[in-house]
Formats: structure tokens, sequence, C-alpha cells
């Protein structure tokens, strides 16, 4: 009798073990190998087992992807703008052209000190 209760505490402790991959597994999330492998490897630690659980119950969304490509869309162009605008600045003054590389950073430090000479 005593057998069967250590089989059925070792059988808890390993179903508790890998929670977040039988989760992950029953969320059919794309990424459930990674997340058993972390689980797996990591879990013996409390904070790689927390991660794993974590990481298997909070899918990626394709809203939050559009979100973010959304954004870096913005970013790219808020960039772009910011570099044409220094060229078009530079041309019109007696300051020569830059590299496009600096171009970004030229406008930003430009933006800020009239930024400051306003206040």
């Amino acid at each position: 009798m005593l057998k069967v209760i250590e089989g059925a505490v070792v059988m808890g402790a390993l179903m508790l073990y890998l929670a977040p991959a039988m989760i992950a597994d029953a969320r059919e999330r794309k990424d459930a190998f990674a997340v058993t492998m972390v689980n797996i490897l990591l879990g013996w630690t409390v904070i790689g087992w927390f991660a794993a659980l974590v990481w298997a119950r909070h899918p990626v969304s394709d809203r939050r992807l559009k979100h973010f490509a959304r954004r870096a869309q913005r970013a790219v162009a808020r960039v772009t703008i910011d570099a044409i605008v220094a060229r078009a600045e530079s041309r019109a003054g007696s300051v020569p052209v830059l590299s496009p590389r600096l171009v970004p950073v030229v406008a930003r430090i430009a933006a800020s000190s009239r930024h400051q000479q306003k206040g």
C-alpha cells in the first residue's frame, strides 16, 4: 500500500512539474515544444518553472504582432521624415550635406536645440 501512495505522489509531482508543458499543448501553441524544453531543462529552478508557466498561458496574438508592426512602421517613417527635413535644412543653409547615416542624429540634435531656444 505504501508503494502505491509513493507512486501516486511521484506521479502528482511529475504532473505538477510538467503543468506548463501540458497547458501549452492544451492551448495548441505553435511553440509548445519550446515551452516544454524550457520546462524540462529549467523547470527545476523555480524561476524557470514560472517562466514556462507564464509563457504557456500568454499566447502571442496576431493583434499584438500587427500593433508592433504598425509602431515599427511609424518609427521608420519618423526617422525618414527627420532625415528629409535635415537634408533640406542643410542645403538651404551654409552647412554641408552630411552622411545619410548621420542625418537622423543631426535632425534630433537640431530639433532639441530649437526646443531649448524656444523654452
